[in-house]
This record gives C-alpha cells, sequence and structure tokens, in this order.
C-alpha cells in the first residue's frame, strides 16, 4: 500500500458548512459533519499497519464499520510490517476490503441495548495475522454459527493480534477488535495453542 499511496489519498474541498436543516417538532436541527467526533483508528491490512483519526457517525465503530465500505483516515501513519518503513500522510481513503483487523476504540454504545451474553474464545488467522480473542454471543448458541451469521465486521473482546517479523512472533495486545469475518483464513474455538502456530514468515 505505501509504494501506491499517493494514487489512495483523496483530496478533500473545504467547503463552508450546510446550513441546519430543522423541521416542526424536531428537538434540534440536523449535525453536519464537523459535529461528529473524532477517534483514534487503528487497522492491519494486508501488509500495514494504519492509524489516524476517523469521524464516528454512529454510537460504536463496529456499527460505523459495518454501515460504510471506505473510510477517509486523518493524519494518518501507514507502517510496513514486517519491513518497516512509514509514509506519513494527511488523508487517506481506506476500503473495509482491505482492513483484516482494527482496534475498536471509541464509545461502547448504548448500555440500555445490551444484552447478557456468553464468551467464547476464538483462535483465527487472517492473513500474516493470527488473532485470538473472545465471541459474545447469545446464551446456548453456537460461537461459529454466531460468527457465520454476523455482519461481515465482528467485535472481539481480551483479543490479542500476534505476526511474524523475521524469526520473531510479535503479540500486541488490543484489548477490543473487529475482525474483518470475509477475509478470515480459518477459525476455531478455543485458546491459542501449538495448532495455531502456522503463521507466514515475516
Amino acid at each position: 500500500m505505501i509504494g501506491s499511496i499517493g494514487a489512495r489519498l483523496r483530496l478533500v474541498l473545504r467547503q463552508p458548512p450546510p446550513r441546519p436543516v430543522s423541521w416542526p417538532g424536531a428537538d434540534r436541527p440536523f449535525e453536519d459533519a464537523g459535529d461528529l467526533p473524532e477517534v483514534d483508528f487503528v487497522a492491519y491490512s494486508t501488509s500495514e499497519r494504519l492509524s489516524g483519526r476517523v469521524r464516528l457517525d454512529a454510537s460504536r465503530l463496529t456499527d460505523m464499520l459495518n454501515t460504510h465500505d471506505e473510510f477517509v483516515l486523518v493524519d494518518a501513519l501507514a507502517e510496513r510490517l514486517p519491513e518497516g518503513g512509514s509514509m506519513v500522510v494527511p488523508e487517506i481513503l481506506v476500503g473495509r476490503h482491505e482492513l483484516a483487523v482494527v482496534h475498536a476504540g471509541g464509545p461502547r454504545g448504548d448500555r440500555a441495548r445490551r444484552i447478557p451474553t456468553e464468551r467464547h474464545g476464538l483462535v483465527m488467522r487472517s492473513g500474516r495475522y493470527l488473532i485470538v480473542g473472545r465471541l459474545h454471543s447469545s446464551a446456548g448458541q453456537d460461537p461459529l454459527a454466531a460468527l457465520r451469521t454476523r455482519d461481515p465486521m465482528v467485535p472481539l473482546t481480551d483479543a490479542a493480534i500476534l505476526y511474524r517479523a523475521g524469526h520473531d512472533v510479535i503479540r500486541e495486545p488490543a484489548g477490543t477488535v473487529v475482525v474483518n469475518r470475509d477475509l478470515v483464513d480459518w477459525v476455531r474455538e478455543g485458546e491459542l495453542d501449538a495448532r495455531s502456530w502456522d503463521l507466514p514468515p515475516g
């Protein structure tokens, strides 16, 4: 991505914000994009780690990732993995299909909408990355079936991301992540063990 990053930058023309629109009975007018909160965004693509900020237009980052196909990162840093090297750009357009896993920062959503769940340990591989974490599903539901029936961007808690850099395995504790199910090579229920260490060489 770094090699072709120039073709991926999108110049956003800064225009005056639109006038607020209101309607009878409305409590307040619509907000323009400038009123949306910015949250930190860290994601892993096929060969890079991308970090920056993105405007959150949903209650949770997971919801926004499932709603849109492309995202604009501002003040972005692209780091090549595992070779090293980086590039800083003011703005970059990223497609959801490129993102293997995303750190889930920002708000956790409406507490009143949360339902009791069971947590299941999962291990999965997505390209060069090994991802371990816990999937929350309804009581009694098979976790692999739950994974298949959800939207493509699926959150895991207590997660870590592992990848090879030369002869070393890098383990990055990640808290909560959002995994792109469409890019997962394989997944199994359980904990990390010797069966999982088939990471590609760095």
